[in-house]
C-alpha cells in the first residue's frame, strides 16, 4: 500500500504469482487479430474485478452515473519469446488507485483476478484478503 502526503492510502500494490507448463502466457503487440482484437474476451489476458462490500454482499463497483463497472484489465507482453514450450512462472505486480474513480471512496475492497493464456485457457479467479483503507 502506498499512502499520499496526508497519510491516506493512495495507491493498492496487488501482487499475482503465476505459472504455466507450455508458456504460452503473454500476448505480443502484434497480437490484434481475433479473438485478442479489442472488445474481445481475451483482448485483456489479465482481468481485475474491483469490489466493495454493500450490505454484506461484495460486489463491482459502478462508475458513477453509469452501469460500467471500474474493472483494472491489462494486457502482459509474452513471457517465453522462444518457439519452444517451456515452463514461466513469476509474478506480476500492478498497482490500483485506492479511491478508483472520482467521488468513489471505498472503505474496504478486494479484488478477484484472472489470467488466460493464447490458447485461451482461463485460470480460476483468485480472490485478495479483504484490504481496508484509509481516505
Amino acid at each position: 500500500m502506498y499512502k499520499n502526503n496526508k497519510g491516506n492510502d493512495s495507491i493498492i500494490k496487488l501482487s499475482i504469482k503465476y505459472s504455466d507448463n507450455d508458456g504460452d502466457l503473454g500476448l505480443s503487440e502484434s497480437d490484434t487479430q481475433p479473438p485478442f482484437n479489442f472488445g474481445n474476451e481475451y483482448f485483456y489476458n489479465l482481468k481485475i474485478k474491483y469490489l466493495t462490500n454493500k450490505n454484506g454482499i461484495w460486489q463491482q463497483v459502478l462508475k458513477t452515473g453509469t452501469n460500467d463497472t471500474i474493472n483494472f484489465n491489462q494486457r502482459f507482453k509474452r513471457l517465453n519469446e522462444s518457439k519452444k514450450k517451456r515452463k514461466v512462472y513469476g509474478e506480476f505486480e500492478v498497482r490500483i488507485p485506492a479511491s478508483p474513480y472520482p467521488g468513489i471512496f471505498p472503505d474496504s475492497v478486494r479484488m478477484e483476478c484472472m489470467i488466460s493464456d493464447r490458447s485461451l485457457h482461463k485460470s480460476n479467479f483468485a480472490t485478495t484478503d479483504i484490504i481496508i483503507l484509509k481516505h
